[in-house]
Parts: structure tokens; C-alpha cells; sequence
């Protein structure tokens, strides 16, 4: 499982939504199960199998394990309450319920990296796995961008309703350019971190990620990148690399500026007064009402289809009744102040501060250029995770959910080896001093003038 099990999960996560299985779930939204799903319930199962085994049910370095319990605790709560206060029927919480448990489901990884990974090489190795899998989706991406136009409804013809229409914009294999682009911006913050620290092998990656960014045509992950370089440029030595990567960038743009603008124009990235970004200014306004009126618990985690439209927070824009977008009022961090009130609001803020924080110790403590650019940059992916979920409830996608808590879980170990190394280059977690170790470090001072080789008299 930990040579080969955790990475195909970790891959399987980049192949989002190729294969989807139909589930008749609920009426007014086309659901599926994907591979992802089936690998994450396989390696939970073994997981708690093999701490059963161990009779060990802790996750010693398991760093934002409080948090994350604290808030699933706000989050039953908080629907347990408003299943009476708000009448829900017995159906309604179950689906509710079913998307929560979905929710810690892709937390899973989280605590599969932290039990399972043992070594420095194995935080690198499964680091280059994240950067594999996301290379290969960007580059999908750009040739789906550029020769697949329309490209979810020629795998999901029978749903057109249920997508949007996305033309030549970069959708990958999650078939939205808003996640696409969150996750690209993410990709491209964490390697320009190892740039500045020392990996300058890794240009090449700043054009790819750079060419595929642009193409999703998505303002809200364009200004949380800019958000995350800025963190980068705040935090990082070497700003000379920095301006590189503009610069790279700027390049790209310069050499595809008729194609880039005439597509830009097509899909109104050019003002604030289109559909699009009046929906999102309205999702803003329903959720500070929502909060305003539910500040103590919130709605209920995911049971916005149920709510919204039976008091009065429904409106011709920010919020739309039926399929994909029916569960979903996208504000960010507001919607989680929304569907779980104000502690699980702190419990979630938490989480992302927590792990701000141990990034920031790692950058400040570690002599490790490697863990240095892990923390750094993962320091600039939360703030780019966060800034795009204004725009796109990208904290809440189950895929970037999944890798971003296996960032997270390669960043608690760095922080664990950063104050208090137990980890080896290349071999397994020191264990404890024994005393039969000691005795061999001990040397003998009883030894008169005429020992030899280390003998006493």
C-alpha cells in the first residue's frame, strides 16, 4: 500500500471525471461515482485495517487532526439542528449526510500520507508524483483547449443541461475551467517556490502551467494566482526569479495575444457587468444574509437546495435551483459560515491558518532547500485555494479537497522533521534511544595506560 498504493490513488485523483458511473441520487442533479471515489473507500478500508492490526487507532503527526474533527463535530451539529428547525425530511438529511461523509471521505489521503510515508525520499517521491499527475492534466488540458472545444459534452452528451457550455476554454479532466484553473494556479505557485529555492530544471514547468492557466480564461484563478505569487514574493530571497517567471509569462501572452483576446472576448473576460460576474457579486449578497440569519449554526451542511429556495434567499442570480449549481451558493469561506455557523467557520479557518503557520516555521527553521519550497509554496497554494473560492467553491471539490490534504500531509511531516527531526534521508523513522545504543556511544574512561584496542585492565 505504501509503495504503490498511495500514488495510483494520488493519480487516479487527475483523471477527475473520464469515467463517471450514474447514480440515481437526486432528481435535479446528474450524479456519479468515479474511480476516485472506489480507491479512496478501498484505502480507507485498509488503512483502518492496518491500524486495527497495529492496535493503534492515533495519528501521531496527524498535525491538523483537531481541527478537522472539531469542524466534521460543528458540521453533524449544525444539520442535526436545522433538520428540526428547518423541517427537513428524513430523505433531505440523508442526502445531506451522504455529502458530508463524502467530504471526509476525500480527506482520507490526509491521513494515509502522514501514517504511511516514513522517509524524506518518500515525501519527495510522492511530491513527484503530485507533480507528474498535474503536469499531465495541464498539458491534457491545453490540447483539449486548443483541438477539443466542447469537450464535456462530447463525453456526457446525454446531460447536456448539467454542464456548462465551455467552447475552447482549458477544462481538463474536470470538466469546469474555474476548478481547472484553480488547481493549474496551485500547480504554478509550488513551482515557482522551487525556483526560487534553487530548482531551476523546472522552467519548463512555469510555461506549461503558465500557457495553461491563460487558456482556462478563468478571472477568479487568475487573481488568486496573483494572490499566491505575491505571497511568494513577500516570503522568498530571490525575487530576480520571481520576475522571471512574469516575464515568462508576459511572453506567453505577447506570442498568443490574437488568439487569446479573440477567445478572451468570446467568453466576456473583459468586464465586470456579464452574467457571470454579477452571479457571483449576488452568491456574495445571499450568503452574508444567509449568515445574518443563521449566524450561530448555519443552514446545515450542503442542504442549500433545501433551504435557499423555501426562505426567500433565492434570486434570478447568484443561485441557481437546479443541477450542478443546486447545492452550492459560491461565496468561499462565507459558505462555509453558511451551511455550518460560526464555529464551524473558525474550526475551518483553522485548519487553513494551522497549516499557513507550520509552513511558515518550515521556511523560517528548515536548512532544507527541498522543505523550504514544500512549505513555501504550499503557504501560497492555501492563499490561492482560498481567493478562488470566492469565485468557485473550490474548497469544497472533492479532487482539490483530496490534493490539497495530501499537501497538507507532506507538509506536517516536513514540519515534524523541521522541530523535531525523526525522519532519515532515505531510510525509515528513528526510533527512540535504547540503552544498548547508548553504551555504544558511551567511550570507556575506565581504561588504564596499558589497554589495548579498547579493553580494559
Amino acid at each position: 500500500m505504501r509503495k504503490y498504493g498511495l500514488p495510483f490513488v494520488v493519480m487516479l485523483l487527475f483523471s477527475g471525471q473520464l469515467l463517471r458511473f450514474p447514480v440515481e441520487l437526486v432528481s435535479f442533479k446528474h450524479i456519479a461515482i468515479v474511480p476516485s471515489d472506489l480507491a479512496l473507500i478501498a484505502l480507507a478500508g485498509l488503512l483502518m485495517l492496518k491500524k486495527l492490526k497495529e492496535r493503534r487507532l492515533f495519528f501521531p503527526k496527524a498535525a491538523l487532526l483537531a481541527p478537522l474533527f472539531v469542524f466534521l463535530l460543528c458540521a453533524i451539529v449544525s444539520l442535526a439542528v436545522n433538520a428540526d428547525y428547518y423541517r427537513l425530511g428524513a430523505y433531505e438529511v440523508r442526502i445531506s449526510f451522504l455529502y458530508l461523509l463524502r467530504w471526509v471521505l476525500y480527506c482520507v489521503p490526509y491521513f494515509a500520507v502522514v501514517d504511511l510515508v516514513r522517509s524524506r525520499n518518500q515525501i519527495r517521491e510522492l511530491f513527484l508524483v503530485l507533480g507528474v499527475g498535474v503536469t499531465l492534466f495541464a498539458i491534457f488540458g491545453i490540447f483539449q483547449a486548443i483541438f477539443l472545444p466542447s469537450f464535456t459534452l462530447m463525453l456526457d452528451p446525454e446531460n447536456p443541461a448539467g454542464w456548462e457550455l465551455q467552447q475552447n476554454r482549458l477544462v481538463s479532466t474536470f470538466f469546469d475551467a474555474n476548478f481547472a484553473g484553480c488547481l493549474i494556479g496551485m500547480a504554478l505557485a509550488g513551482v515557482i517556490a522551487l525556483w526560487m529555492e534553487g530548482f531551476r530544471k523546472l522552467w519548463f514547468l512555469v510555461v506549461i502551467f503558465g500557457a495553461a492557466l491563460i487558456l482556462t480564461y478563468s478571472r477568479g484563478s487568475a487573481l488568486a494566482f496573483l494572490v499566491g505569487f505575491g505571497c511568494l514574493i513577500l516570503a522568498g530571497k530571490y525575487k530576480r526569479r520571481a520576475i522571471a517567471v512574469i516575464l515568462i509569462i508576459l511572453l506567453i501572452v505577447v506570442a498568443g495575444l490574437p488568439y487569446f483576446s479573440q477567445q478572451a472576448e468570446y467568453h466576456h473576460r473583459f468586464s465586470l457587468s456579464d452574467t457571470s460576474s454579477q452571479n457571483r457579486f449576488e452568491a456574495w449578497r445571499i450568503s452574508i444574509k444567509i449568515i445574518r440569519d443563521n449566524f450561530m449554526f448555519g443552514i446545515g451542511f450542503n442542504t442549500t437546495p433545501y433551504v435557499v429556495p423555501r426562505f426567500r434567499y433565492i434570486s434570478p442570480l447568484g443561485y441557481n435551483p437546479e443541477g450542478g449549481a443546486a447545492f452550492a451558493v459560491t461565496a468561499g469561506l462565507l459558505t462555509i459560515f453558511g451551511l455550518t455557523g460560526v464555529f464551524g467557520f473558525v474550526a475551518y479557518c483553522f485548519i487553513y491558518g494551522k497549516g499557513m503557520w507550520m509552513a511558515w516555521v518550515i521556511s523560517k527553521k528548515s536548512r532544507d532547500p527541498f522543505y523550504r519550497a514544500l512549505a513555501k509554496g504550499t503557504f501560497a497554494q492555501i492563499s490561492v485555494l482560498i481567493v478562488s473560492g470566492f469565485f468557485t467553491l473550490t474548497i469544497l471539490h472533492p479532487f482539490i479537497t483530496a490534493i490539497s490534504w495530501i499537501l497538507f500531509g507532506l507538509l506536517s511531516l516536513a514540519y515534524y522533521d523541521t522541530v523535531r527531526p525523526t525522519l532519515r534521508p532515505g531510510g525509515v523513522e528513528r526510533g527512540p534511544r535504547t540503552t544498548s545504543t547508548l553504551k555504544k556511544r558511551i567511550p570507556n574512561t575506565n581504561c588504564r595506560s596499558g589497554c589495548q584496542n579498547g579493553n580494559s585492565a
